[in-house]
């Protein structure tokens, strides 16, 4: 229990609280850190009654303001911790969403941006790296580089974190942050977090540990984009342009039909395709490019989006758009990295690849009625994931028959992509 009558013992407790085994001084004290302390540790960690609760701000409020941290001496007795505060009082659940809200909207939280959103939860090297971004958006505060409220002040801020976060650094061996991140990130991939629908949620499947070990050293670096990657779905999204007029049924018009048909032989030699659906492929793509936001239907027209015009100019982007739409999510996700990884090795049957699939698909998962995948599970699962892959010519048979598939050069490109942003993704639960 704090004895409020001491402000001694107050401050001595706090500064062992906030900097432990003699951190530092007060002014050595990050805003993230007060933060924390006043809108989760005081409610949630503290000995100290309610009524308590206004003599320990003010306390800190004064250490703070003594060691020259105007802004985090704010938080203390900002009206937002006034109100965090009532929150936990009313639920520990109401107390933690208004906490959550208030991290959010600080201007010292390292926002999210394209090279980097944050996980919720992080290993050593990505907290670090993000209590050093929030020390870096703290420090820019205080000098005035970023002005919360001013024009143009949320892309300033972003393009803050980018450049720092893409600058080598002694605290990481010369390595940039996001290097750091990334490099720790696929080492926790690699290491297999089981999946939430695994049939052993405590256990890590050994075909994704054995199968993630085989493609972590071709993760180290980002694959060259390829200048026609993902061809056939350019060509879509160029047909479509400003615009084309759909059939009564929705589908494409009937020339877009044909000319995707003779561009890239994909219906039967001598014959004309009738409708959309007649070329498997090209609804394939169509689907793509819908799910994807790249093209838009109005009525009856179909257009692109502004999306699909800023993908047509960036390759690259086109290419992690396309790869991660092939791969998919969930349960889907899972085995297409199995598929991708085995195809890295090199030119597989049917049966191979579906065997070596099989293999995680077994040992990971469960059907809707509990039972374990059966092989004929996982050859339709491959379909589904073949069929796309073939539209956008990421993969590849040797003859008509179907009898090997092997990555294209592109779907190579591709398959390292999607694997890349696999690994790279934020960690969204603990385990092991």
């Amino acid at each position: 229990m704090t004895r409020t009558g001491d402000e001694r013992e107050v401050r001595d407790r706090l500064l062992g609280w906030l900097l432990p085994d003699g951190g530092g001084p007060a002014s050595s004290l990050a805003q993230e850190d007060v933060e924390r302390f006043c809108w989760y540790e005081l409610p949630v960690k503290w000995m100290a009654e309610p009524a308590e609760y206004p003599h320990i701000l003010t306390s800190l409020a004064e250490l703070l303001q003594d060691a020259g941290r105007p802004r985090a001496a704010a938080v203390c007795t900002s009206e937002a911790t006034r109100e965090i505060l009532d929150a936990w009082q009313h639920s520990p659940d109401q107390g933690r969403a208004t906490y959550r809200r208030a991290v959010d909207a600080s201007p010292v939280t390292p926002p999210d941006t394209d090279l980097l959103s944050w996980g919720p939860v992080m290993g050593i090297d990505e907290a670090v790296v993000r209590s050093n971004a929030s020390r870096l958006l703290e420090q820019a505060l205080d000098d005035g580089a970023l002005v919360p409220g001013a024009r143009g002040y949320t892309t300033a801020r972003i393009q803050h974190v980018e450049r720092w976060l893409t600058t080598p650094h002694p605290a990481h061996d010369g390595r940039t942050p996001l290097d750091a991140v990334h490099s720790e990130r696929r080492r926790t991939w690699a290491e297999a977090p089981p999946s939430p629908t695994a049939l052993r949620a405590w256990e890590v499947p050994p075909a994704r540990q054995r199968m993630r070990g085989t493609v972590m050293d071709l993760l180290s670096v980002a694959p060259e984009t390829p200048a026609d990657t993902a061809e056939p779905l350019r060509w879509l999204l160029e047909a479509v342009g400003d615009g084309v007029t759909l059939t009564q049924a929705g589908y494409l018009p009937r020339t877009l039909v044909i000319e995707a048909a003779e561009r890239y032989n994909w219906y039967l030699p001598g014959m004309v395709p009738r409708t959309e659906y007649d070329v498997v492929r090209l609804a394939e793509l169509h689907e793509l490019a819908r799910a994807a936001r790249l093209l838009a239907k109005r009525h009856r027209k179909l257009a692109l989006t502004t999306r699909g015009r800023q993908h047509l100019a960036d390759p690259a982007l086109l290419q992690a758009t396309a790869a991660r739409a092939w791969f998919g999510d969930g349960v889907r996700a899972d085995l297409a990295e199995a598929a991708a990884a085995a195809l890295l090795g090199g030119e597989l049957t049917l049966d191979d690849l579906t065997a070596a699939v099989h293999t995680l698909a077994a040992e990971a998962f469960t059907l809707t009625d509990g039972s374990t995948p059966r092989s004929d599970d996982t050859r339709h699962f491959l379909w589904q994931w073949l069929r796309p892959g073939e539209a956008l010519e990421f993969l590849a048979y040797r003859d008509r028959r179907r009898s090997t598939i092997s990555l294209t050069p592109t779907g190579r490109a591709a398959a390292l992509t999607a694997l890349r942003a696999h690994a790279h993704a934020p960690r969204t639960t603990p385990w092991m």
